[in-house]
């Protein structure tokens, strides 16, 4: 078949769509009440157009008398004779090498551009902005003086979303019941199989691109040190902030706290009356530890076995790009808003600690400690003699506070310094 004859094909298929459309009861009623509406203002001026116009309305109301429907199936069939004709059609053009659509719709597109003021359509997007506003206060004003109607579309939203969530259970069930695990992940793991990792990766290097110029560009238009990214930035901030409410801020922060709480609360208490799922977490600790501690060690691995000359290097251009200076303001400005902390309460270590202190129960602490404690120590026994003499040393080294002082400390058999 050549391409004529499956646009025919498509053609016919489209035409008794629209046809049955047209024959339905429903479409028939819905012409009908258009024709009366048109006849009866036309006529309803004048005695001679209303005497004309009776036997237009008579027979448009034989018109709409219900005929004999053709059953729902046949639609249907004809909607999937329409998509295989489509198919066909693009297939026959993609197999025959003849000029695809890509071209024509280029030069229509070319047309559309060509002929749309964009400038015109920016302004009035640009002044469209009271008016929308407006518009959807004319909306609030009037729907809220039907609360009742603002409720049920309150809960019409709940139904949908129940409606959705049985829904998506439907279609899954056959996955359940139908699919052997094997032939299932041969199904989801084929598509894995069959992406395409250089085109993802094209995609990738693309979007890296484009943060790339974006970034530089930033820093090409940027004055007085600063990005053009972080000056636009500031500036939005600095418009944005002074309008926050700071008291009804602090609220909200203690009202998402305290809404935590009741989603541990609620969590809890629905796991107090089932244990059953608290256990099975339980009992699966270890396999899941296993398999993080495997997934890390594997990953550790591959630096283990990268090429030594390039491990090197890149750990010199990391330290080498690594501000001490600015590691070492971090730490001196944590030091000094704690130490702001404390003179603002210097109590505070004593009364938080203490207070902390007070409340523990000392008995269990002491039956903890009883067995930690000497198992800790049995476990480390093996780790201690490589461990223990280096920080004897090194204490050592820091009480003496002399930089530089070369101190050397060897440890004997019999532990002696």
């Amino acid at each position: 078949m050549t391409t004529t004859d499956h646009q025919a094909a498509c053609n016919k298929a489209l035409a008794r769509i629209i046809g049955r459309n047209m024959r339905s009861a429903g479409a028939r009623a819905m012409v009908l009440e258009i024709v009366k509406e048109a006849i009866n203002s036309w006529a309803k001026e004048s005695t001679l157009k209303k005497r004309l116009a009776a036997p237009a309305l008579w027979a448009a109301s034989r018109m709409g008398r219900p005929g004999t429907d053709e059953p729902d199936g046949s639609m249907a069939a004809d909607v999937g004779i329409l998509l295989t004709a489509l198919a066909r059609k693009a297939n026959a053009q993609r197999t025959s090498g003849t000029r695809g659509p890509g071209a024509e719709q280029g030069e229509g597109i070319d047309a559309f551009l060509r002929n749309v003021d964009f400038g015109e359509i920016l302004e009035m997007v640009e002044g469209a902005g009271p008016q929308v506003i407006e518009s959807i206060r004319a909306v609030n004003e009037q729907l809220w003086k039907y609360p009742a109607k603002v409720g049920t579309l309150a809960v019409m939203a709940i139904a949908l979303m129940n409606t959705a969530i049985q829904a998506a259970r439907e279609i899954m069930r056959p996955i359940e019941e139908q699919f052997s695990p094997d032939l299932l992940a041969d199904l989801i793991l084929s598509m894995v199989r069959d992406l395409s990792g250089s085109h993802a990766a094209k995609l990738v290097n693309t979007v890296f691109e484009l943060i790339r110029r974006v970034h530089t560009g930033s820093l090409l238009l940027g004055k007085g040190g600063k990005p053009l990214f972080q000056t636009y930035l500031t500036g939005f901030l600095k418009e944005c902030l002074p309008v926050i409410d700071p008291e009804l801020a602090k609220k909200v922060r203690i009202c998402l706290a305290e809404d935590a709480e009741a989603v541990a609360n609620a969590t809890s208490d629905a796991l107090d009356a089932n244990p059953g799922i608290v256990l099975s977490a339980l009992s699966c600790l270890g396999g899941t530890a296993s398999s993080r501690a495997r997934g890390q060690s594997r990953k550790l691995k591959v630096l283990e076995d990268i090429d030594r000359s390039g491990f090197n290097d890149a750990v010199s251009e990391s330290v080498s790009h690594l501000d001490t200076y600015e590691v070492a303001g971090l730490i001196n400005a944590a030091c000094r808003v704690i130490d702001r902390v404390h003179d603002a309460r210097p109590d505070i270590v004593n009364n938080l600690a203490g207070g902390i202190v007070d409340s523990v129960d000392t008995e269990q602490v002491r039956r903890v400690a009883r067995w930690l404690i000497p198992d800790l120590v049995e476990a480390l026994r093996p780790l201690a003699p490589a461990i223990v003499p280096e920080l004897v040393k090194g204490l050592q080294v820091l009480a003496a506070g002399e930089e530089g002082s070369g101190i050397s400390v060897s440890f004997c058999a019999g532990g002696e310094t």
